[in-house]
């Protein structure tokens, strides 16, 4: 059996999730430019990937400040 190869898109986010999840609530995350070198992915991809864990209620973006752990980190709803 051979093993399918982990799109990028999908590497990315999974590097994402799992630095959110290692961070205390609050913390800053890296600037994006930096970020993307980091993962060796695209800022486009980076930002896809943070504009959807925004949306999931994991981190906050603040525009001119940068990219933060969410306080809370619980689904809504549970």
């Amino acid at each position: 059996m051979s093993r399918t190869p982990e799109l990028p898109s999908a590497r990315t986010e999974r590097l994402v999730r799992e630095r959110v999840a290692s961070e205390a609530p609050g913390t800053q995350l890296p600037a994006v430019k930096a970020w993307a070198t980091e993962l060796h992915t695209s800022r486009a991809t980076l930002g896809r990937v943070l504009k959807k864990l925004q949306g999931e209620g994991l981190i906050k973006i603040v525009v001119g400040w940068g990219t933060f752990v969410a306080e809370s980190q619980a689904p809504e709803g549970r």
